[in-house]
């Protein structure tokens, strides 16, 4: 995973969030539909305060898909559509229209099937959907997404969508991307804060397992992957890192 790897170390999550906000800013210019696939957790928060103030905003072409979801109503504070809609979509920096949505009103495994229509529909001819940046969280874990350690879905070859009914973390259904479709993104970018993250971060980045931990899987055979990690959760790794200070 090397190769294509790079991790930032910022002071701060609001510096962090600045730096991941400008990238993003930078990678979609120029693009023609740019597709973007987001997390939940605290990159809601990070992404609502730094995003609007970014330079060079312009989200008009934007498509953005969840990159796991929550089977529950929008509505309800753990729904990650909710919380983008609460925090996000309210500020008028992109529109409902511009996400890509699972329908929670349907069984798990239904939601994971219209979902994987819906993604269809925003990559048309593809086999493998492939987004142009992609966001993910990390749990203390080492799952990503919905991709929990040892569970069957990491051996998931043949569905771009999947649904999972047992979640070690509630709420146990949801649905949420496989390990294809994440590495045939073009840029992966993992955020991680909190001394809360390092000896999970210290296992992924710096130690070779039989088993690797879901996050640890994520290699994009074409893209890269940026690892953006504030300065507590990057505190156990001696591997090389770039530090970065933005404001």
């Amino acid at each position: 995973m090397s190769g294509n790897r790079q991790i930032r170390v910022f002071p701060s999550p609001a510096e962090l969030a600045l730096s991941l906000s400008q990238l993003l800013v930078n990678e979609s210019q120029g693009s023609n539909g740019f597709t973007l696939g987001l997390s939940g957790g605290s990159l809601v928060q990070l992404l609502s305060r730094e995003l609007p103030k970014t330079s060079g905003l312009h989200t008009e072409g934007w498509k953005v898909a969840l990159c796991d979801e929550r089977l529950l109503p929008f509505t309800d504070p753990e729904s990650t559509y909710g919380e983008y809609q609460r925090h996000l979509i309210s500020l008028g920096i992109l529109s409902e229209s511009q996400f890509v949505t699972i329908d929670p009103s349907l069984s798990v495994e239904d939601a994971a099937a219209d979902y994987t229509r819906k993604l269809r529909e925003l990559f048309p001819g593809k086999d493998l959907p492939a987004f142009d940046f992609l966001i993910l969280g990390i749990g203390p874990d080492g799952h990503t997404a919905s991709l929990f350690p040892g569970h069957p879905l990491l051996e998931v070859k043949d569905q771009i969508v999947a649904p999972i009914s047992d979640s070690p973390k509630p709420p146990p259904e949801r649905v949420t991307l496989t390990l294809p479709v994440i590495n045939a993104a073009k840029t992966v970018v993992f955020v991680a804060t909190g001394e809360g993250k390092a000896a999970v971060l210290k296992r992924i980045l710096q130690e070779e397992e039989n088993d690797p931990l879901p996050a640890a899987r994520v290699s994009p055979a074409h893209g890269k992957v940026l690892w953006f990690l504030d300065e507590p959760a990057a505190r156990e790794l001696t591997c090389p890192v770039e530090k970065h200070s933005v404001l």
